[in-house]
């Protein structure tokens, strides 16, 4: 009597689907994880210049004008002066300050925050 052995495997045509099925997942996937890391990484750089404009602002409280400088890490910190240094992402953004006058207003500034590795990821801040 002869036996009859079954295979127990996968055939070509549902391997295929299964990697056109993955491929589809990966295509919608992707891009929207590339979406949410930018608004991760412009919400991480705005709320540091919210931050470090408040210590913009003790600054002049204290001094009566705002300090400039940059910051852009692991060189010197430009800014320490304000008793300020960036936490958790400080080797990853820079960190500039322009101060002077500003037509009528005797003196403001504007806070640039810019990710190092992609430029076009950057917040401004400017007061008053």
């Amino acid at each position: 009597m002869q036996t009859i052995k079954y295979s127990t495997g996968f055939s070509l045509i549902e391997l295929m689907v299964t990697v056109a099925i993955v491929g589809v997942l990966s295509a919608i996937a992707v891009p929207a994880y590339t979406g949410y890391i930018t608004a991760s990484q412009m919400g991480i750089a705005k709320q540091n210049a919210v931050t470090l404009a408040g210590f913009e602002d003790a600054y002049f409280y204290e001094n009566d004008s705002y300090l400039a400088g940059t910051f852009t890490p692991p060189g010197a910190n430009g800014l320490a002066a304000l008793d300020w240094t960036p936490s958790g992402d400080e080797d990853k953004y820079s960190y500039k300050v322009e101060a002077g006058t500003c037509g009528d207003i005797t003196e403001c500034y504007t806070i640039t925050v810019t990710l190092i590795s992609d430029t076009s990821i950057s917040q401004t801040l400017s007061r008053p």
